[in-house]
């Protein structure tokens, strides 16, 4: 997708007063989150404190518990770091010349072009989705399943659609060519699987959705491939992603994680951690390296739709994992209130038990 240098202001995306902004913005929010998780678990963590060391201990029992997805993460990780190694490839396009894929490599020198950020995002994506799919085993709801599956599913087959339809939508630099749509056919099954119970109790309903972002996709869609169904079809990915972001959130709100160790919480606490991390490459990618340009608009106002879109869902996605979050502390809380109370009667009882096996004192002797 770096095949066209007007899409990708490289550089010039975000000025000074932006990014100024941008940081003003994610301050805020931190500093709102550390307050609210504050207010809602008065147990937070002290730091320096035999309770900072409780929660660090705490940290270490879920990262062993998590093993299996980190070990996928770290797999992604060292996958991508080999390839970035072994060069930094070349356009999949094959309209690039040698000076604008120079001037690209030198913006990001790091990541060789962004359109590595994608290709971590699909690797991440199927990370997830395959945690979810081998945690739970259906005896309990968690946020990644049945409408989000759905609506996920619907957003991956689009993506295979414009993949395989135009090449101008192939990723390109270390991590591009067939790597990402290698993940994104890998994590259809698991879709379908994690999905399957929204696509058989409300079919009418998932079609309409599919449906109306499709008109949508249509009336708001790019010109970057000259073919209306691959451009459509881009939109309505990202359309259907945005309305997953959303269902996730609903989700979370109403869902109960389970017993602290069971399968489907831990489930939950990695996909709460996964998921603003991989959103926040495409968030990041939207921002700062697909600038709009008016000669790649094909209808309505899809740059628009694609930014707001890609940070209202990295919005939802921390939005969630702060209330499990909160309900994590919010439940340590209550078991710490409830042991002390236990400790209290238990105390209270003792006392009473010694207090009926004392002598009763004898009458006193008159003259």
């Amino acid at each position: 997708m770096d095949s066209f240098t007007d899409v990708f202001g490289l550089g010039g995306a975000l000025n000074k007063g932006g990014i100024a902004e941008t940081f003003m913005c994610i301050v805020v929010a931190m500093l709102v989150l550390r307050i609210e998780l504050q207010r809602r678990a008065v147990t937070g963590p002290n730091f320096g404190s035999r309770q900072g060391s409780g929660y660090a201990e705490g940290c270490q029992r879920i990262l062993r518990q998590c093993a299996p997805e980190a070990a996928g993460v770290v797999a992604c990780l060292t996958l991508a770091a080999a390839l970035r190694a072994r060069g930094d490839g070349m356009s999949t396009a094959g309209v690039v010349d040698d000076a604008a894929w120079a001037q690209i490599k030198a913006d990001w020198p790091l990541l060789i072009t962004a359109d590595t950020l994608l290709s971590l995002q699909a690797m991440l994506r199927f990370v997830v989705v395959v945690s979810a799919v081998l945690r739970c085993d259906g005896s309990r709801v968690v946020p990644l399943a049945d409408e989000v599956g759905a609506l996920w599913l619907g957003a991956g087959l689009a993506r295979l659609v414009y993949g395989f339809r135009a090449s101008a939508y192939l990723l390109d630099g270390p991590l591009g060519g067939n790597l990402p749509v290698a993940c994104e056919i890998s994590v259809i099954p698991p879709l379908f699987v994690v999905g399957r119970n929204s696509l058989w109790r409300a079919p009418f309903t998932v079609v309409a959705i599919m449906v109306a972002t499709a008109i949508f996709a249509g009336r708001n869609h790019l010109n970057l491939a000259n073919d209306i169904v691959a451009d459509s079809c881009f939109i309505a990915a990202h359309c259907m992603d945005f309305l997953a972001s959303i269902a996730y959130l609903l989700r979370t709100l109403l869902v109960d994680g389970g017993p602290r160790g069971s399968a489907a919480h831990i489930s939950m606490g990695f996909v709460h951690l996964l998921m603003p991390a991989q959103q926040s490459l495409s968030a990041y990618y939207f921002l700062r390296a697909f600038e709009a340009s008016p000669a790649l608009v094909g209808a309505g106002r899809p740059f628009d739709m694609l930014q707001i879109g890609n940070v209202a869902q990295l919005g939802a996605y921390l939005g969630a994992a702060s209330l499990y979050l909160a309900e994590c502390f919010d439940g340590q809380e209550y078991r710490t209130n409830n042991s002390e109370s236990s400790e209290e009667m238990s105390i209270g009882s003792n006392t009473m038990g010694r207090a009926s096996v004392l002598p009763e004192p004898e009458p006193p002797t008159t003259f």
